[in-house]
């Protein structure tokens, strides 16, 4: 057909083609900068590790953020110098150096994303790229991410070393910055990380001047990661969770792992292991003994012991022997026993050079019997999935966690799924506290690739990456009781890599499932747990011979609109088949903006209400929680409530009154609550009421009666309500 073609479209199309050619190999050879590649996962960061935070007092590791109370812990929140640029051309390229002038720079708050402080636009899609569009011409290409519109943050501020952490070690830590940033201080180059939703943290001692620092991060809208961050949520950018300091010892408690699990015959005695890793020179002065106390609920030390660091090298790991704890509280959602460890560093002489620690829960967590298990006991999944959502973006602030744990307890949800990423520490440690079971998931997504042969899961050079979210979701989290499952991810396709992070959790650690949706029947994952499958796939599932994976719907019920419906028909399943053991309602909060109009009027927003016309969208897909983004219940949240229930009542004899009482809890005998009843007649009279404790066993069934009432002629009909309160308040429920 080229003969049909003019000459001046030929010599068009010969040298677009001629161009092509040149900017392809001009671009192989130039270096792409690391934020266009799949294996720039970070330079120069401390491995990953649990929370080592230091703290002033053995009793403020009992509260949480107890650890911001310690001396040798530094925020660094607040404002912050700002400057932003729609061209990574354009960046202020010296701007990390302490000379660099800053003074027409604008102020922003650190934490939260720059779309919800004027710069940029938040883009709300659910499973594409929002760059993979014609709005910013270009076409998915990983790794690759558009150039020219990729918009840079550059951030500054300032800050003084307090006196007493001279001769110190000094860390600084990034809890979460989206996509990818380089970082510096005192205009020297720390190194720079990608993976927005673990903390990135870097040794700063030899970079620290005694008076005034810098501290510059140099953030990236997109990057390769991104390719991996396609969850179903606002597209936004910059530093949004803490950044702070903390300071140890030169010989410092690097990491710790415990076990603090249940036996397997009776699930009545506590085993307790722990391993200690201590880091740091081999000095004289340094650390000669590291020990650790347990303490239970009344301050009593449990157990103690401490060992003698023999080896003074760089690195060392010290195993204490496995202790048994006869008639240990175990930890449960319903019952949240929590002990607490202290863990010591001490010198020669004695003193103490290190305190650090956290809250310990006993309990186990398996599949045993085709079933999923806490404690030994079959449970249902009672569950929500949870967005990290507010006016600020995904900054979410402690009191609005407090809230949304809160509401979840009042109505009666028992799980929550870190839907898709790790979380702010914070809701780890409410979780533990107050007593949610937890899924927590890497934060893997690769949904605009598909399934098929492009997915990402299939694509080796991707491995890296995945590896290092699941690595650092582990090693950060590994000591909750609350999480009682892992999540490699959601929504990316199945293949290698999913294949061998799932080799790689199990390695580490076998007292927890595993599960990954996309991996449906395949062997890397522990729970058939796939989402929005109907009653009738449920049952289908349950027929088949030989199956060894309970069914919990990761997502199920989709909670938008006028929402809810058909969750009975899914209840009656779960509560009649005992492999299939419930599931996770989409979604907890709305994720929707409040604004106000030209007319001082206030309107809740959604995808498609920021910038230019044509920016890609899903609409209101958004707005599909429980709760309103404010946190106020939307009406479905109450038959969410009502079917997932643990007290269920059905009337056994009218005539004189006897109620048939189930009790679904797994770990509460009734007698820790008070049956409230009255028959009230037509008119609004009550005819009679009463109060009743009883005692039934979890799991059990017993008929209540409450007498005979004679209904008067002059009524047309009279209805028994019944209620049930708590004989004693919890941190979480009151007594009314």
């Amino acid at each position: 057909m080229l003969m049909n073609i003019s000459f001046k479209k030929r010599t068009s199309l010969i040298l677009s083609a001629v161009l092509a050619a040149t900017t392809f190999t001009l671009a192989q050879q130039q270096p792409l900068p690391e934020w266009q590649s799949q294996y720039a996962v970070g330079l120069n960061k401390l491995a990953p590790h649990t929370y080592v935070w230091p703290y002033a007092n053995a009793s403020d590791i009992e509260k949480p953020g107890g650890y911001e109370q310690s001396p040798f812990y530094m925020s660094l929140n607040g404002k912050w110098k700002f400057h932003w640029v729609k061209n990574p051309d354009n960046r202020p390229k010296d701007f990390y150096q302490p000379s660099y002038y800053t003074g027409g720079w604008a102020d922003i708050n650190v934490p939260g994303n720059w779309e919800r402080q004027s710069y940029g636009t938040a883009i709300y899609v659910n499973e594409t790229y929002e760059f993979d569009d014609k709005m910013f011409n270009f076409k998915k290409n990983p790794p690759l991410v558009p150039h020219a519109e990729n918009e840079v943050g550059s951030y500054r501020r300032t800050f003084k070393v307090p006196a007493d952490w001279k001769g110190r070690r000094v860390v600084l830590c990034c809890e979460g910055v989206i996509s990818f940033y380089y970082v510096w201080v005192n205009g020297k180059l720390l190194g720079y990380n990608q993976g927005s939703k673990t903390a990135a943290e870097w040794d700063i001692t030899d970079v620290l001047n005694e008076g005034e620092n810098v501290v510059a991060l140099e953030v990236y809208r997109w990057s390769a990661g991104a390719y991996l961050e396609c969850q179903d949520m606002w597209r936004l950018s910059g530093i949004e969770r803490d950044v702070y300091l903390y300071s140890t010892p030169k010989q410092y408690i690097a990491d710790y792992k415990l076990n603090a699990s249940l036996d397997k015959e009776k699930y009545k005695d506590g085993i307790f292991g722990l391993e200690v890793t201590v880091e740091g020179p081999s000095i004289t002065l340094g650390a000669t003994s590291i020990a650790y106390t347990l303490k239970d609920a009344e301050g009593k030390a449990v157990l103690q012991d401490a060992i003698r660091i023999k080896s003074r090298g760089l690195s060392n790991l010290i195993t204490f022997d496995r202790k048994n704890l006869p008639d240990v509280k175990a930890w449960s959602a319903e019952h949240p026993h929590l002990y607490t460890l202290i863990l010591e560093l001490k010198d020669e002489q004695g003193k103490v050079t290190e305190l650090t620690g956290c809250e310990v829960g006993f309990r186990t967590s398996e599949i045993k019997d085709g079933r999923f298990c806490i404690n030994g006991v079959p449970v249902l999944v009672k569950g929500t999935n949870r967005h990290e959502h507010s006016q600020l973006g995904r900054t979410v602030s402690k009191e609005l966690m407090e809230l949304d744990i809160k509401l979840m307890k009042q109505h009666n949800i028992n799980m929550v799924r870190n839907s898709h990423y790790p979380t702010h520490p914070y809701w780890y440690q409410l979780c533990d506290r107050y007593g949610l079971y937890m899924i927590d998931e890497a934060n893997i997504e690769s949904h605009g690739m598909g399934y098929g042969a492009a997915s990402l899961a299939k694509d080796t050079t991707w491995l890296t990456a995945h590896m290092d979210r699941t690595h650092r979701m582990y090693e950060r989290s590994k000591n909750h009781p609350a999480i009682v499952i892992w999540s490699l991810g959601n929504e990316a396709g199945n293949g290698i890599n999913f294949e061998r992070t799932y080799d790689w959790l199990k390695s580490v650690e076998n007292t927890r499932p595993v599960q990954y949706e996309r991996a449906e029947l395949n062997y890397n994952t522990d729970i058939y747990c796939r989402m929005y499958r109907s009653v009738d796939d449920i049952k289908a599932y349950l027929a088949k011979k030989d199956i060894y994976r309970p069914f919990i719907l990761c997502e199920y019920l989709h909670a938008m609109g006028n929402s809810c419906g058909g969750l009975k028909e899914y209840w009656d399943v779960f509560e009649n088949n005992p492999m299939a053991q419930g599931g996770c309602v989409w979604d907890w909060v709305d994720q929707s903006f409040r604004e106000i109009d030209k007319n001082g009027k206030w309107y809740w927003t959604y995808g498609g209400d920021y910038g230019p016309e044509g920016i890609p969208s899903f609409g209101n897909f958004c707005c599909n929680g429980l709760v309103g983004a404010n946190r106020e219940p939307h009406p479905h949240l109450l038959e969410v409530k009502k079917v997932y229930q643990n007290i269920k009542a059905t009337l056994a004899d009218q005539k004189n009154l006897t109620i048939r009482v189930k009790n679904w809890y797994d770990f509460s005998n009734l007698n820790e609550y008070v049956l409230n009843w009255n028959v009230t007649a037509d008119n609004g009279k009550i005819l009679a009421e009463g109060t009743k404790t009883i005692d039934c066993a979890p799991h059990a069934t017993v008929d209540v009666a409450l007498g005979a009432v004679k209904l008067p002629n002059t009524i047309r009909e009279a209805y028994l309500n019944i209620s049930w309160t708590r004989r004693e308040a919890s941190s979480m429920i009151d007594k009314d």
